[in-house]
């Protein structure tokens, strides 16, 4: 793998840094605080992106260190990479409202997300733990000597162990107990509020249903007051009878005044006629008072029927008034309980998606699995895998150390109980007996080593920062040699000129980054 270009548009103390990296040894050159281990950062940050972590956690993450004051939003950068013969562009945000990944390979255009393990494929599948212990190499500025021999020796004994570079397994373990320990308090709470949550839709639920009994009782109460009121048949409807009792009424009405009319002029006809030809006053008086007597009757028969019509149509006028009245009452009944059914459809599908999201996995139970595989994986990785990774280290380890101290050191061994030592061809001598310059030439091989051996599927850049601050110049130009030799990328971020002069000496060619 090459970086061809880098592009850090807003990442900690650097904007708008554009910088062109050749295939061989390029130096980034700058006063101290000028910005290389951020450049350092960035890419790492640019191949495995930035984890927020949680909780106080989060005050002093790589994210926090890093995200910038100004113009958050452009958190991130690009970087031009060659990889087994291809060309990509790697581009990302890691602002937390406008994440971005995305990977586009330039020769055929082809752009998936970064995020989704096509990057990951491309690089070979070196993990993050990998890479930071191998070849991204920072110096051990606060390490004592005594500390860095017991750096050294748990290093050698997590690759010979494990075959990776994962420090040592019990400080693993004990993280990862640590990081599952806080997602199951995290994954509890989150039950804990999703039973809250079913509870609480459960109430309004059983609240829904007996407003829709209340609802139903009302609208059955209606519907007998509705039947009380139809006095109808199968063939005529209550509204018909109700009519047609006013007809009758009407008509014989009608009738009588055709009576009476017929009464009072039959009557004055005959008392005339009986007065003027026959001359008998009496029959004429009688006939005038039976022409009053019938008139009379029929005129109370007349005024009956007229307040019985009265009646009838003041009946007509209560039925219509009491119909409506119920028919609004009912169907506002209907649209009410129409109402409650929605509302108590929606509440049981977020009954139901409670219920589903009770039996999909939380990210927290998802985290926890992978602990707990991760867990299983290290126990059983400790007591089957062999020791051929730590053979095939030590071997190469040996072949680099040799070469970058010109013969003196020609073997690193290391005994069952995991002290190690170096073979001079003369005799063996304790790492704890050598200078801190050597155990740090020691250190630097052994991390070269580590990286061929899980990297051999895609070699990364070798990065350097600060890396030979307690060398010496002969130190120094036989790392810068091994490095030239082996015809990888390296970035080296040197806070002096003394590594851009030994290049010069030995005539290296190398690129000059000012930062």
């Amino acid at each position: 793998m090459v970086i061809r270009r880098l592009k850090i548009k807003n990442f900690g103390k650097i904007r708008d840094k554009d910088m062109e990296l050749s295939p061989g040894i390029n130096v980034l050159y700058g006063e101290n605080e000028s910005g290389k281990t951020t450049t350092h950062t960035f890419i790492r940050s640019m191949f495995y992106g930035v984890r927020r972590l949680r909780g106080k956690a989060a005050l002093n993450d790589t994210y926090t260190k890093y995200e910038p004051w100004e113009n958050p939003a452009e958190y991130g950068g690009i970087m031009w990479f060659t990889s087994k013969g291809k060309k990509y562009r790697l581009t990302r945000n890691f602002y937390k409202e406008k994440k971005l990944g995305e990977l586009l390979c330039e020769d055929d255009g082809s752009l998936v997300d970064a995020e989704q393990g096509a990057l990951g494929t491309i690089l070979g599948n070196v993990s993050e733990a990998v890479y930071d212990n191998t070849v991204s190499v920072a110096q051990l500025k606060s390490v004592t000597g005594k500390d860095l021999v017991r750096e050294l020796q748990n290093y050698m004994a997590s690759y010979q162990g494990t075959g990776d570079s994962s420090i040592d397994m019990g400080r693993a373990m004990q993280m990862l107990k640590m990081s599952r320990k806080g997602y199951l308090t995290e994954a509890a709470r989150r039950k804990k509020e999703l039973e809250k949550e079913k509870e609480k839709i459960s109430a309004n639920m059983e609240y829904i249903r007996r407003e829709i009994r209340e609802l139903d009782e009302k609208r059955d109460r209606i519907m007998q007051q509705q039947d009380g009121m139809n006095i109808g048949t199968r063939e005529r409807s209550t509204e018909d009878l109700l009519e047609l009792r006013i007809d009758r009424v009407k008509r014989r009405r009608e009738l009588t005044d055709a009576v009476l009319a017929v009464v009072l002029l039959g009557g004055i006809a005959g008392t005339g006629c009986l007065a003027a030809f026959s001359g008998q006053i009496i029959f004429s008086v009688l006939a005038g008072v039976a022409t009053a007597a019938i008139s009379v009757a029929a005129l109370f028969f007349r005024i009956r029927l007229s307040r019985e019509l009265n009646k009838r149509e003041r009946q007509r006028e209560r039925w219509h008034s009491r119909h409506e009245e119920l028919t609004w009452n009912r169907n506002s009944l209907d649209s009410d309980h129409e109402e409650k059914h929605t509302a108590l459809s929606n509440l049981q599908a977020e009954l139901q998606e409670c219920e589903e999201n009770t039996e999909v996995l939380t990210p927290e139970e998802t985290e926890i699995q992978a602990l707990n595989m991760a867990m299983e994986t290290i126990e059983a990785l400790s007591g089957n895998i062999t020791d051929q990774v730590g053979v095939r280290l030590k071997k190469r380890t040996s072949e680099i150390l040799s070469e970058i101290t010109g013969g003196r050191y020609q073997e690193v061994l290391m005994d069952e109980a995991l002290h190690m030592s170096v073979n001079t061809g003369e005799r063996i001598v304790s790492i704890e007996r050598l200078s801190r310059g050597t155990l740090e030439q020691i250190y630097f091989a052994l991390r070269m080593a580590a990286g061929e051996l899980f990297c051999k599927e895609e070699p990364f850049p070798v990065i350097l920062d600060d890396v030979f601050g307690m060398y010496d110049e002969e130190r120094l130009a036989a790392a810068l040699r091994w490095l030239h030799k082996e015809n990888r990328q390296v970035i080296i971020s040197p806070c002096h000129k003394r590594e851009m002069e030994i290049l010069d000496k030995e005539r290296i060619p190398y690129q000059k980054l000012p930062m």
